[in-house]
């Protein structure tokens, strides 16, 4: 089992926030695009955790323990989710709009697969402290994970979270998930 981050930009959190979707996770999307990565080497039993990074901290947003991988299409279709526009990017606020209970299970954009599985509420208030950030390692492979940057400023960067599942170290797996009981 293996542990991700996946990075969610403000805009979409903010669009979750005013549609008040609060979980609990039940869908995350791979793609082709830098904003919605490809799912790549995630596989059932994976943890998935959505985080944004907003004014220089990292927020978890939740967790998704991954039960399926399955097309994006199959999934959509079973939960009668259809665009509004022939473009998802412009489709997802007004479907939103109108059907805010979707939240997060509206794609924001071109979208291939869908991670399914049981998932913890979606919270937008749980900040890391720099110290822990400094604790984590991500990478592709065992041994060759690295430290998230840290500025001067104590503030992180949401550049190296961008357009991949990064993958977490067992120990920093380890230490999300302690966190996340917490939550």
């Amino acid at each position: 089992m293996n542990a991700y981050f996946v990075l969610w930009p403000n805009d979409w959190c903010k669009r979750l926030l005013q549609a008040g979707d609060n979980g609990p996770l039940q869908v995350l999307y791979g793609g082709p695009h830098t904003s919605v990565p490809s799912l790549g080497k995630v596989a059932a039993d994976d943890l998935i955790y959505p985080v944004m990074v907003k004014e220089g901290q990292l927020y978890i947003l939740g967790c998704l323990q991954v039960t399926h991988i399955t097309e994006a299409e199959a999934y959509l279709q079973v939960h009668n989710i259809n665009t509004v526009d022939t473009m998802w990017d412009t489709s997802a606020p007004k479907l939103l709009k109108q059907q805010p209970m979707l939240g997060h299970q509206v794609p924001r954009t071109c979208v291939d697969h869908a991670a399914t599985g049981s998932g913890t509420r979606i919270r937008f208030d749980c900040n890391l402290s720099a110290e822990t950030v400094s604790q984590l390692r991500l990478g592709p492979k065992i041994g060759q994970e690295k430290a998230l940057a840290i500025g001067t400023d104590g503030k992180i960067s949401a550049i190296p979270l961008q357009g991949h599942y990064r993958r977490l170290s067992a120990d920093s797996a380890k230490l999300i998930a302690d966190l996340m009981q917490n939550f």
